[in-house]
Parts: structure tokens; C-alpha cells; sequence
């Protein structure tokens, strides 16, 4: 072994010891994996997880890109408690690039999920603990749903976990509708769409989930006379 593979052994050595200890400090009392839970129902909303691999190591990414000023500081302010972490903000024309690089943090969120515009799934093995289902749902919506006065809206790619949020919405008594929409246009992929439009299941959306964004939150009050 030479000089140069000896150090960089060494070096790996180091740095795993390093991350073995930040692991271990990443609090798993019911509080945090409830805040774990949103944070991953925003990734999957609006956000990116990413493992890439550059020459001769890897590089771990995390990305998220809200609209509204509270659902940034919600996301953050989460991030800061769960893994002691600051991201990094710039402002885009409609949008904040929110980004975080950590080998931890990545591979943390990867045991509880998977991330991507296609494959993102839920972290269900959070969703025995009590109101993660609900901040999971809350977070996503607040990234990825739309709201007027007649109705909630959420539709994406991911058909299958669309399906399967339109059944854990009935679970919680709330009535919604799920559609599959193929585009006319064969280059764009075909989208699953849940519409909720009863005032009564709006109401309970509002009262069992609700919104991290702010513009949101007030449309859905405005439409329910609150």
C-alpha cells in the first residue's frame, strides 16, 4: 500500500467514525419522527434526495424548492431541530432553492423512503405513530396541492402512491375523489389527481391536516366562511 492509499484509507476511516456518531445523535423520540414524517411529505412534494456519483466519491444532495415563505421556514426550522442543520437559501423569481448537503441526512431520510418525481413513496413505517400520517399529509400538500374556493386539489406522476393517498384520506373521513389522466400529449407522462370538493370534507381536511403555506391556508378559510 503507498502513501497516497494509506491516507485516503485513513481519511474514510475518519470520516465513518464521524458520521457513525452524527447518526447516532439524530433524536428518534415520537416528536422528531412525527417532524421526520413532514419533512419527508415535503421532499416528496417538492424536493430531491440524491446520491450521485463524482469521480472517485459521491456526492449527497438534498433539495427543496417551496413557493411560500412559511412553508420554507417550517421546513428548515424542522431540519434545524431533527439534524442540527442550516440549509442554504437563494431566491428565484416564484420560488427559494433550499439545499443541504449531507451523507447523514441523505441516508437517513433513504431508510424511511424512497425520493424522485416517480418513485417517491411514504414513510410508512412512521405512520403507526400517532398525527405522522396527518404532518406527512400536511407537509405534501402544502408542497404539491392547490386550493380555491370549490375544491383541494393534488395530482402527479406517481399514480400509485396517488391511489394510495386517496385510501388514507378516507381512513381519516375524508371523502375525495381519485382520477387517472392520460395526457393527449404521448411526451408527458400521465398524472394521478385527488380532488376533495364537499364542504364537509374540506372541513375536516382543515381541522385534521391543514396547510404549512400561507396563501394556502388562507384560501381553504376564505372558502369555508372561517
Amino acid at each position: 500500500m503507498n502513501l497516497s492509499d494509506r491516507n485516503r484509507k485513513v481519511a474514510v476511516s475518519r470520516w465513518n467514525r464521524i458520521h457513525k456518531k452524527q447518526m447516532e445523535m439524530i433524536p428518534r423520540d415520537k416528536d422528531s419522527l412525527i417532524l421526520k414524517a413532514a419533512i419527508c411529505g415535503f421532499l416528496a412534494g417538492d424536493g430531491s434526495v440524491q446520491k450521485r456519483k463524482e469521480k472517485e466519491s459521491y456526492h449527497y444532495q438534498i433539495d427543496f424548492f417551496p413557493d411560500d415563505e412559511l412553508m420554507m421556514n417550517t421546513y428548515i426550522n424542522f431540519i434545524k431541530k431533527i439534524y442540527n442543520k442550516i440549509p442554504t437559501v437563494r431566491k428565484r423569481d416564484r420560488f427559494y432553492s433550499v439545499r443541504l448537503t449531507s451523507k447523514v441526512i441523505v441516508n437517513d431520510l433513504s431508510s424511511l423512503a424512497n425520493f424522485g418525481i416517480k418513485k417517491w413513496t411514504l414513510p410508512r413505517q412512521l405512520f403507526s405513530i400517532d398525527d405522522a400520517v396527518n404532518k406527512w399529509l400536511r407537509a405534501f400538500f402544502s408542497a404539491e396541492g392547490y386550493v380555491s374556493g370549490k375544491l383541494i386539489r393534488v395530482q402527479t406522476i406517481n399514480q400509485g402512491m396517488m391511489r394510495l393517498i386517496s385510501k388514507i384520506l378516507l381512513s381519516l373521513g375524508i371523502d375525495n375523489k381519485y382520477y387517472g389522466y392520460n395526457n393527449k400529449n404521448k411526451y408527458e407522462s400521465p398524472v394521478g389527481i385527488i380532488i376533495i370538493s364537499n364542504k364537509i370534507s374540506m372541513m375536516r381536511y382543515h381541522n385534521l391536516i391543514g396547510f404549512w403555506h400561507s396563501k394556502k391556508s388562507e384560501t381553504l378559510s376564505k372558502a369555508l366562511g372561517l
